[in-house]
């Protein structure tokens, strides 16, 4: 069992969640959600032990252990994956040496004959067996092969992995580690479907607790079975049952019954308001109208009881009972007015080739965008689908092909690491860098994209990678375009904001080529055409994402 107790947590001035109090027992699957900046990693990191709370303190059962995996793995940068993997297994793989090792003497010498080296053998078996070497051997194997990790080099270091390979030797080795309690912090960002629904299928049987951070609602759908919200108004936790789809239909109704409190209350507050003045109005003209003391007795009772009325409303506004607005409108705005005619022609990649250590990565690529087209190109990690953007955009020259961009195309090109942002320069620098526009209009317009204040002065380097996501999109709209490249635009995005952009994106009247692993984001940006990219050839599926989901679980045929 894991359970918070009041926890509190705080940088400097700002207060990022307190009285945090929840309990999480042995089986239980909780997805952690929350906005960008609401401290959800935060307390991840309070609970693995890893940082102190403010107030508050962490309790766990005897014998759990707790097993955390960070967004990052820039710590362990120049180590090989060999070295990481065997990290997780501790002293098991030198135990399983020296068995081998006494198994090849035995078979040279008399074992009869030396009962200290048959003892020595016996002894090591039985540490190895107890300490579950024979089941870690088996689940090196499953987690490796579920991951597809057995592809890659082993050898090859930590910082020369793409970033959906990034994420799967950071879940491997937390895997083979086993402990009961799994703290996972946004493990599906960057991961194809393949991994992603092995992932799936092998949580939902993990004995032990997990808590999990991620923005793939689909992945929370088939996983969790409760949801702990980390509010940012009310810089708490609240803790719901179901998955993610029963969370948001829970909240949508909260959401209304707060509207329509906070509405109600207005419309009592003008009321009653208005009755205050009509009735000081009432006094105060009834008193200077006439000499009559009686009158004037009465007036200045009235002016009294006008008074009264206006503290009792005072202290319901001061008070709990006071409603407050509700943040319906305080979330980011995007609107994309870029247009394109239905049959123009936008984008023409003819016979792309390109190789990578050795390997060819693209093999003779074509793919054609006209105007209104919604296309999406899905793969495994490392099958060259970011290669093939960078392509289309410029950024890389093929070895052969040709590239061909419409010529009213306007292109807005979102890219996966943000590549296109300039670190040192603040985030107003980088946002006024392409664009004409005075300081004061600039705020305004970042402002829509949750830039508020001294925010804009921040160097891009210090925001958060949900932060940078939200600039890219403020830089990719202010250029009014009308084609947009997307590649994996869902990662770091918190919901709120992601309901936004797709909403945007569904009302696009423009073109939209989009590389991501979010089903749910798929499905709500309406997308029409299908490929995947498989072995270096450019798939068409007819059949949509559907059919290339069905294969990966079931194969082909």
């Amino acid at each position: 069992m894991l359970r918070a107790d009041h926890l509190a947590k705080s940088y400097g001035i700002t207060l990022l969640f307190e009285g945090v109090s929840f309990v999480l027992n042995a089986g239980e699957r909780a997805g952690l959600v929350g906005i960008n900046g609401s401290g959800k990693s935060t307390l991840l990191r309070l609970l693995a032990c890893l940082e102190e709370p403010d107030e508050g303190s962490v309790f766990l059962s005897r014998g759990e252990t707790v097993g955390y995996l960070p967004q990052s793995m820039e710590h362990l940068h120049g180590q090989t994956l060999r070295a990481i993997l065997e990290s997780a297994r501790g002293d098991l793989p030198l135990i399983r040496e020296r068995i081998r090792l006494l198994e090849s003497e035995m078979a040279r010498v008399n074992t009869e004959m030396n009962q200290a080296l048959l003892k020595q053998y016996g002894e090591l078996v039985a540490e190895f067996e107890a300490r579950g070497g024979y089941v870690l051997e088996h689940r090196v194997e499953m987690v490796t092969q579920g991951l597809e990790l057995g592809e890659i080099d082993l050898d090859r270091t930590l910082e020369s992995l793409s970033g959906g390979q990034k994420i799967k030797l950071a879940l491997a080795r937390l895997l083979l580690e086993n402990p009961s309690i799994l703290l996972l912090d946004e493990p599906t960002n960057n991961l194809d479907l393949p991994a992603l629904l092995w992932l799936e299928n092998y949580l939902k049987s993990y004995k032990g607790a997990i808590i999990v951070v991620s923005h793939d609602r689909k992945f929370l759908d088939r996983v969790v079975a409760q949801v702990i919200e980390l509010d940012e108004f009310k810089k708490t936790t609240t803790m719901y049952r179901g998955n993610f789809s029963e969370y948001s239909r829970q909240k949508m109704i909260e959401l209304h019954s707060w509207e329509q409190s906070y509405k109600q209350q207005q419309r009592w507050i003008q009321k009653v308001e208005q009755d205050i003045q009509r009735t000081k109005h009432q006094a105060q003209g009834s008193e200077s109208a006439t000499n009559d003391s009686k009158i004037r007795r009465y007036a200045k009772k009235v002016a009294k009881k006008a008074k009264a009325r206006e503290k009792r409303l005072e202290r319901v506004l001061e008070g709990e009972a006071r409603v407050d607005k509700p943040p319906l409108e305080w979330g980011l705005k995007l609107d994309l007015t870029g247009s394109i005619p239905a049959n123009a022609g936008v984008l023409r990649a003819e016979n792309i080739h390109w190789s990578y250590a050795g390997r060819e990565l693209l093999q003779g690529v074509s793919l054609e965008i006209k105007g209104r087209d919604r296309v999406v190109i899905v793969g495994r990690n490392g099958s060259g689908k970011t290669t093939l953007l960078k392509i289309l955009m410029g950024e890389l020259i093929p070895l052969r092909g040709n590239v061909w961009v419409g010529p009213d195309v306007r292109v807005g090109y979102f890219s996966q690491e943000h590549s296109e942002l300039d670190l040192r320069k603040t985030v107003l620098e980088e946002f006024r860098q392409d664009v004409v526009m005075y300081e004061d209009e600039a705020r305004q317009f970042l402002s829509y994209f949750l830039f508020f204040e001294d925010e804009v002065t921040k160097r891009v380097r210090d925001i958060s990678l949900g932060e940078r996501a939200k600039l890219a999109l403020a830089k990719m709209v202010v250029g009014g375009a009308n084609f947009l490249v997307l590649d994996e635009p869902t990662n770091h995005m918190d919901f709120r904001s992601l309901e936004v952009v797709e909403s945007a994106l569904a009302q696009f009247q423009g073109s939209i080529l989009l590389v991501s692993h979010d089903r749910y984001f798929i499905d709500r940006v309406h997308v029409n055409k299908v490929y995947s990219l498989e072995d270096g050839e450019l798939i068409y599926r007819a059949g949509g994402y559907e059919e290339y989901e069905r294969e990966i679980l079931f194969g082909r045929g």
